[in-house]
């Protein structure tokens, strides 16, 4: 129930990232677009790091709750902690950054507080949403979200065609999901008091570990090519490639909400054998993945990104097989990341992170390449590595 509607509107949401990027691409060129790219890096690692483990633990506390509120006092109060954490972090890179990335334009400072804000309250509205199992309304807020990104990004391009312009409609899209009324009394109540099964503090904190080990391997790279050297031109090459191979990943976030309900009932009804099939059917599936996806890319990809976004953003052969190997690796490992937070086992998933950013490290280091290709070797060892090391962690027994 909703699962269509989820993946209308997740299509939808990738389709509208494409269509904003052309636009911005089109009218800033490779070295105007810059500070584009890297603005929506900065908001793209905060919102996977630090709050989509707030939305998610918020859909696994309600679940639990049976969409009951009362029981989300701890949890509220370390998702605000977190959300400041987020502002804050978010506003000081900036700002330490403002020369180095965004050309020395001070706006960029308050843009991106700006963006922190939304993207908060949107990971605490999507949360509730799934959490009572409102998948409908669930897609809606992406919908939303994604129609507001295309009319305010074709503003800019007419009203403000510049990479603030850009940057200030990026960031007020994600508020067109408060039209969705998520926070509207639930229907169900439980007194169940003792029904949630972690704390909050605990959960968060791991998977916040986690996170900022994947979220960096997967969206990192743009910084890193301008931190090993690159120029403006190779950051928006990069930036553009990985984001339109990634498309299929990212969008799948949106998904998880669709899965995580069900995952967190069959760990509550103590089916864990289904899950550990899971785990292997994954596992097998994006190794899969990462074949056909590798092979499809060294064909067509510098094609398709020079047809959509021009000559100056294509990338090589090599390095296009490398991202979409690693996107086929990562999509699968999305999906099995959900098997541990079903079952409340995040320190997990901080381990099996910890090797793969290890692992992308190791092979940033001892490649020698432009910073482009370094980058994309690394992005590509990280992402097998965590699939590897996430389905070997899902199968070993753990005490539930």
């Amino acid at each position: 129930m909703g699962t269509t509607a989820i993946v209308a509107a997740t299509a939808l949401s990738a389709m509208a990232v494409y269509v904003f990027e052309v636009f911005a691409g089109r009218t800033l060129g490779a070295d105007g677009f810059a500070p584009v790219g890297v603005i929506w890096t900065v908001g793209f690692l905060g919102f996977t790091v630090l709050l989509i483990p707030v939305e998610q633990l918020i859909t696994r506390q309600l679940v639990l709750a049976d969409g009951d509120h009362r029981h989300l006092g701890s949890t509220l109060r370390a998702v605000a902690l977190v959300g400041v954490g987020v502002v804050a972090g978010t506003i000081v890179f900036v700002a330490l950054t403002v020369d180095r990335f965004f050309g020395g334009v001070t706006a960029f400072v308050l843009v991106a507080g700006i963006l922190a804000v939304d993207r908060t309250v949107v990971a605490v509205v999507r949360g509730f949403l799934a959490g009572r199992r409102r998948f409908h309304a669930y897609a809606a807020a992406i919908a939303l979200e994604a129609v507001a990104l295309v009319a305010l990004g074709a503003g800019a391009a007419l009203v403000a065609p510049t990479a603030v312009g850009f940057a200030v409609a990026m960031a007020m899209a994600p508020l067109a999901s408060l039209a969705t009324m998520p926070f509207r009394r639930a229907d169900r109540s439980t007194d169940a008091a003792g029904i949630l099964q972690v704390g909050a503090a605990g959960f968060l904190g791991w998977f916040v570990v986690a996170n900022a080990g994947s979220q960096f391997v997967l969206a990192g790279g743009p910084i890193v090519v301008g931190l090993l050297g690159g120029g403006a031109a190779a950051i928006s090459v990069y930036f553009i490639t990985f984001t339109l191979f990634r498309g299929p990943m990212t969008s799948s976030y949106n998904l998880l909400a669709r899965v995580l309900p069900d995952f967190t009932e069959l760990v509550r009804s103590g089916a864990d054998a289904r899950l550990d099939r899971w785990a292997v059917l994954l596992g097998a599936g994006g190794g899969v993945l990462g074949i056909v996806f590798a092979g499809s890319a060294a064909m067509l990809g510098p094609w398709v990104v020079e047809v959509l976004y021009g000559a100056e953003f294509a990338p090589t052969r090599l390095v296009a097989a490398l991202g979409a190997a690693g996107v086929g690796a990562g999509l699968a490992g999305l999906f099995t990341t959900q098997i541990f937070v079903a079952r409340g086992t995040t320190r997990r998933l901080a381990l099996a992170w910890g090797l793969a950013l290890a692992a992308a490290g190791v092979a940033l280091a001892v490649v020698g390449a432009e910073p482009i290709v370094r980058v994309a070797v690394a992005f590509a060892v990280g992402e097998g590595t965590a699939l590897v090391a996430l389905t070997g962690l899902a199968l070993i027994g753990v005490s539930r």
